[in-house]
């Protein structure tokens, strides 16, 4: 499927017509560049939030939230304004029609 914005994101969901993407955040997985694994779906953006929650981290990058432990986030260095890349496999793009 094709966002607004031109991003190709796939799926192993079949959809037709107007369709929404939704995917889990323990399903991201956060990077400073585009890992070389079986992940189809890769997304540069901006982080423009980071929430503790105890062992754990919620962060925002563009229109997706992961879910990494505090261990991970520390690791990369995340922090708001820092750019990443959100990488899912296709089997975590769940389809949803509008």
């Amino acid at each position: 499927m094709t966002l607004d914005d031109g991003t190709i994101v796939y799926s192993t969901d079949e959809g037709e017509g107007d369709v929404g993407v939704v995917v889990y955040p323990w399903e991201v997985s956060l990077a400073r560049q585009a890992p070389a694994d079986s992940a189809l779906n890769h997304l540069r953006g901006r982080v423009d939030s980071v929430v503790p929650l105890g062992n754990r981290v919620r962060v925002r990058v563009g229109a997706l939230t992961a879910e990494i432990t505090a261990s991970s986030a520390a690791r990369l260095g995340v922090a708001e304004g820092e750019l990443l890349v959100a990488s899912f496999k296709a089997t975590g793009a769940r389809l949803v029609n509008l």
